[in-house]
């Protein structure tokens, strides 16, 4: 018996170099420090030396100080857990493995669960069939920052529930001597050669801006919401996150209103703290110079009615929705023809909040019941408060743009039912995919409200974000109003931190497009970005403990003001009936340019499950058949008949300038609802911001000095 087994090991899973002599209890856990970002699971390079090996009992690790122990790096490391399952009752085995971030479990060679990804601790499942006796396993893990955990549950043949996988099921060798080596390792992704901006995120912030600080010393806003006054002024909303499941009583949040922002520093910069206690509060607008705040329990009013700067008047404004989870956010806010939108997050079930609100039934992706209306698009009214919620189906939709033609973008984050981040072209009456769990509960005896609209097919969205690659939690849609970019968006980003770009053009009569790098370098993950009376941006951020946050950053407040620097970059990429077009900010030497070996193009496709995430599905590559430079040396066709509708196309091409500038990014992600047609061909869109403060809103009300 342990013949051949070790010879399927050392075949399939390099457990070991030699057939073990003799087997004890336990299996081998290692560490292995990696050094940089991390995304997805792969292996360390072969003999790489571990930086930590040690035996253990179980696979039973709910936090980050139980995995890695003291004096070892706690992020950007990998970890790999080997040895054998001993099976007694032969069988159907159902595994859970419960992970964070991306895990991988195999059983004899075979991939049994991949749970893959950057993701707070969530369990999947797999299957296989065991015979009696000993079977080879490996579970890799990458952590990348913030908490971990690391779990395997079974379900054995006849058995109704999991349980952990006991002690006395696993095997390792015996009398190992247990060698490591400090330093970082290789860890073949498929990333150990690439450079930030190919095949990794930009550290750097983006030339085309000069990020210029704001925050006074001492103040730290860990910012939901930001918005600009009539006078100048700005009003930022500020509030502790708390990612534990448990639904707080006591508010968390505070607004201040800062004066001395339009063209001043850190230094001229005061802080005034307004009325009123707040439940998470991540929307802020400003109408008729009144500002409205949105959080858990509705939208609250803060008014000036004597005009003279102080805001002494704090309502609660309208209570149209019912917030009950922990994770019920009131996102946006922006106002446009009297109508401010906004937007509503759908609850997340951790252990303690099932226990505490007693909801039975299995909860798949942390996916449970919720009150009605939640993960909506609604608007209200400003003069007769009269609300429409129109369309539903979003889970986490952090974000929204609505331009003067009234189009409106809203974000969502990857989860249930959403295998990967996404922007939306929200239009009323539809579904955008997230079905809000239905079980039983104390508060919801009859069970948990549906979706609103799911009796619809769920709408595409208007750009998909691959998880890890462009984005992991993308904030606020911010429509370009001037410059080469002028009608696309930006595109805040949080957990992977920075701003990202996004173009649009109208295929089959719906909006697709295409997302690009744009830079980072900033004080945290953005939040909130917003166009300001001067014509520059200004990006708050925030953070909180595990996954949700940008490199352990929490807080942060900058200026982003427009530099006339030329970087060269992709500007565009539109959609042909037989491939596709990219455009440059520079010309290319044309004979580099008609070389079709200088393109790389991938497809895939996404398909929505209840699970938290997904993954790709029939990833390939697409050929380039011929490339076509246009005269100007700016722009390429290329010809790739394989490019299939309903599937994200990537495109990675590294071109010099004929100035001999190296491109910003390599990459581009284009999403291909539909193929146009020679009858109907992509037609260019543009994204109008509505019109800005005016610029001559310098004028600074006083404020009372911020007091630490």
């Amino acid at each position: 018996m342990l013949t051949s087994v070790t010879v399927l090991v050392a075949s399939t899973l390099g457990l070991f170099t030699a057939p073990p002599v003799d087997l004890e209890q336990g299996y081998t856990l290692r560490i292995y420090e990696i050094g940089r970002e991390l995304t997805r699971v792969a292996r360390v390079a072969e003999d790489a030396t571990p930086n930590h090996d040690r035996l253990e009992d179980r696979i039973d690790f709910k936090d980050i100080e139980s995995l890695v122990p003291a004096g070892l790096r706690r992020d950007q490391i990998a970890i790999e857990a080997i040895g054998f399952l001993e099976i007694t009752e032969p069988g159907n085995y159902i595994f859970e493995l419960r992970c964070d971030d991306g895990g991988v479990l195999n059983i004899d060679g075979t991939r049994v669960i991949v749970h893959d990804g950057v993701h707070p601790p969530s369990p999947k499942e797999g299957q296989i069939e065991l015979a009696k006796g000993l079977h080879p396993f490996r579970v890799d893990l990458f952590q990348n920052a913030g908490g971990a955990a690391l779990i395997l549950n079974w379900r054995k043949p006849g058995s109704g529930r999991f349980e952990l996988v006991p002690a006395e099921a696993f095997r390792t060798e015996k009398g190992v001597t247990r060698v490591v080596a400090p330093g970082t390792k290789v860890y073949k992704d498929g990333r150990e050669h690439q450079r930030p901006g190919d095949g990794l995120p930009i550290e750097t912030a983006y030339p085309r801006f000069t990020v210029e600080p704001l925050r006074p010393e001492g103040f730290a806003p860990k910012a939901g919401g930001m918005a600009f006054l009539p006078d100048g002024r700005l009003v930022v909303s500020n509030f502790e996150p708390v990612n534990n499941g448990v639904l707080r009583t006591e508010t968390n949040g505070t607004m201040y209103l800062l004066s001395g922002v339009v063209n001043g520093s850190p230094e001229t910069v005061k802080v005034e703290k307004l009325p009123g206690g707040y439940h998470d509060p991540c929307g802020v607008v400003c109408v008729d110079g009144d500002i409205y705040i949105s959080h858990r329990p509705g939208i609250d009013r803060l008014r000036d009615l004597d005009k003279d700067g102080v805001f002494e008047t704090h309502e609660e404004w309208a209570r149209p929705w019912v917030g009950d989870n922990y994770h019920h956010f009131s996102f946006g806010l922006k106002e446009k023809d009297r109508w401010i939108y906004g937007s509503l997050s759908t609850s997340i079930y951790f252990g303690n909040t099932i226990e505490v609100d007693g909801v039975e039934g299995e909860l798949i992706g942390l996916n449970g019941p919720n009150p009605p209306h939640r993960g909506t698009l609604y608007r209200i009214n400003v003069d007769t408060k009269e609300i429409e919620f129109l369309s539903g189906g979003f889970r986490t939709p952090n974000g929204i743009e609505v331009t003067s033609t009234g189009d409106i973008f809203v974000t969502d984050n990857q989860g249930a039912w959403m295998p990967a981040s996404k922007l939306n072209h929200a239009k009323a009456g539809r579904f955008y995919g997230h079905y809000n769990g239905r079980q039983k509960s104390r508060v919801y005896p009859e069970g948990g409200h549906a979706s609103l609209f799911s009796e619809n097919p769920p709408s595409p969205p208007a750009v998909w974000l691959p998880q890890n690659e462009i984005a992991n939690s993308p904030t606020t849609p911010l429509a370009i109003r001037e410059g080469p970019f002028a009608g696309q968006l930006w595109l805040a980003e949080l957990t992977l931190g920075g701003i990202n770009r996004v173009s649009l053009e109208e295929v089959a009569g719906e909006l697709q497009g295409c997302a690009y790098r744009a830079g980072n370098g900033l004080e945290g993950g953005v939040q909130r970005l917003i166009e300001g009376p001067d014509g520059c941006l200004y990006a708050c951020s925030i953070g909180s403990g595990g996954n949700w946050n940008w490199r352990d950053t929490r807080f942060g407040l900058q200026r982003l003001r427009p530099t006339n620097a030329k970087i060269f970059e992709i500007a565009e990429v539109s959609a042909l009936p037989d491939g596709m077009v990219v455009r440059f900010t520079d010309t290319v030497d044309p004979a580099w340019l008609r070389d079709a070996k200088n393109y790389a193009l991938r497809q895939w496709r996404y398909e929505a499950t209840a699970q938290y995430g997904g993954p790709k599905i029939d990833e390939e590559e697409v050929a380039v058949t011929a490339a076509l430079p246009d005269a100007s040396g700016r722009a390429v066709m290329l010809r790739a008949p394989g490019i299939k509708p309903g599937h994200v196309v990537y495109l990675r091409t590294n071109p010099v300038s004929t100035t001999g500038e190296n491109i910003w990014s390599t990459e581009a992600w284009y999403t291909m609802n539909a193929k146009p047609t020679g009858d109907a061909p992509a037609k260019p869109f543009e994204a109008k911001p509505v019109a800005s403060l005016p610029k001559s809103a310098t004028k600074q009300v006083g404020a009372n000095e911020w007091t630490r």
